[in-house]
């Protein structure tokens, strides 16, 4: 009995730790504040979410572009950003940034950038702001936020 009791209690501690360890989301910001690590999500023009999260590395240029490597299985591609709107209504310890790429995506699509709120990079990235002006609440970001499926309005 004892065996078969510890088999299932060590099943369970490993699924614990498998939960806990997806809902971590990786972050790091370098000493000079020019590169960091955070995770992305693509989304249309609408916001609604376009594929998962995936775990980026980013450098911010000197002209206040953003440049971000996005991991794939057996290579990487770069992509250069603008900021265009920072969300009003983030999820709880969250910063969001809506990047549109430079030059824009044929089918439109956009990137949030998902920074913990207590990150040193939000106060950079606020200061970036949208085309050199500081972020601003408007766009993209007065949509819902990416987390939060976007249903259509219930009938009347």
């Amino acid at each position: 009995m004892w065996p078969v009791l510890l088999t299932v209690l060590a099943v369970a501690v490993c699924i614990g730790m498998l939960v806990v360890a997806h809902r971590i989301e990786p972050h790091w910001v370098s000493k000079d504040r020019r590169r960091f690590l955070t995770t992305s999500e693509e989304v249309d023009p609408l916001g609604t979410v376009i594929g998962r999260r995936k775990e980026v590395k980013g450098l911010i240029a000197d002209d206040g572009r953003i440049v971000l490597r996005h991991k794939a299985v057996m290579r990487s591609n770069n992509v250069v950003y603008a900021i265009q709107a920072k969300s009003p209504r983030p999820p709880a310890g969250k910063a969001l940034y809506v990047l549109r790429p430079i030059p824009a995506a044929e089918d439109g699509s956009l990137t949030v950038l998902r920074v913990p709120a207590s990150s040193e990079l939000v106060g950079l990235l606020d200061a970036l702001g949208t085309d050199g002006g500081p972020a601003t609440d408007t766009g993209l970001a007065d949509a819902a936020p990416p987390d939060e499926v976007n249903a259509p309005p219930p009938d009347p």
